[in-house]
Formats: structure tokens, C-alpha cells, sequence
């Protein structure tokens, strides 16, 4: 299975698990939090050595893992599954699942609150790799005002 395809598998299993009538539910659930959780697992798996020392990892919310039970933990499986040959091609599969999730909920700004986060962290990482941005000089207070949610920006 190819990296996209684990990640949509991630994904999919999630959706179908929180999808059943409110038997597995969580604080503040909105649809497009599974993608964003899925980023913040693929965020984890790959360890960007140029993160912000206070971004070297994403929590997960405690009540969305464990509403999650056993489902959570086959996601995580699948997520772990993916193989990147550097940093950038990591980068490159998170915006990709982020321009999927606004595809996917690009009529509702709320749904998105998440996702748009994530989005503005991870341009903001990709801006690093590539020298445009001193990861001394993030900030995160202007950054979290401004998403920055298209590919490259």
C-alpha cells in the first residue's frame, strides 16, 4: 500500500468509528478533526529534526484516543506503515492530506479551525527546510492569527 493509501485507510477507519450514533464520542467533535488528528499522527511519525524545539511534537486529544479504543490504535499502525526518503517529501504528504481535508470541508470555516492550524504550522516548518524562515523567529501568537493554508506559501 502506497503512503497516500495508508493514509486515507487512517482516515476511513476513524471516520466510520466516530460515525456510529455517538457510541464512541469526544469533547467538541466536529468531522475534520479526524483529518487534523491524522496530521498530528503523521506530524509525530516523522520527527522533523528542524522543528521548533517546543513543536517536536503534536498532542493528540487524550478523549479523542480514548474514544478511539482499539480503532485509534489500528490508525496509528497504518500511519506508522509510511516510509519517506526525507523531510520534505514528510512535508509534502501532511500539506497534501491538509489540501484534501479542505477539500473536504472547505464550506465550513469552523470545521476547520483545526486543520487550518495545522496547515500554518506545517508551511511554516516546510519555510524552515528551505531557508526562507529562522525557526529562532517563529511566532506562533502572529501565526496562530494568520493561517496560512495553501501549499508553498
Amino acid at each position: 500500500m502506497n503512503n497516500e493509501d495508508l493514509i486515507l485507510k487512517a482516515c476511513d477507519m476513524l471516520h466510520e468509528w466516530f460515525d456510529d450514533n455517538d457510541e464512541h464520542d469526544y469533547s467538541e467533535k466536529e468531522p475534520s478533526d479526524i483529518e487534523y488528528f491524522v496530521g498530528c499522527m503523521l506530524y509525530n511519525h516523522f520527527k522533523f529534526e528542524k522543528a521548533i524545539t517546543t513543536m517536536q511534537t503534536m498532542d493528540i486529544g487524550l478523549d479523542f484516543i480514548e474514544a478511539g479504543e482499539s480503532c485509534y490504535v489500528e490508525a496509528l499502525y497504518s500511519i506508522k506503515q509510511i516510509e519517506v526518503k526525507d523531510d520534505l517529501e514528510a512535508i509534502d504528504l501532511l500539506q497534501d492530506h491538509i489540501h484534501r481535508a479542505l477539500g473536504l470541508y472547505g464550506s465550513d470555516k469552523m470545521a476547520l479551525y483545526l486543520v487550518e492550524r495545522l496547515a500554518g504550522h506545517i508551511n511554516t516548518l516546510e519555510k524552515i527546510y528551505k531557508g526562507k524562515v529562522d525557526r529562532r523567529t517563529v511566532d506562533f501568537e502572529k501565526l496562530a492569527n494568520k493561517s496560512t493554508i495553501y501549499k508553498g506559501m
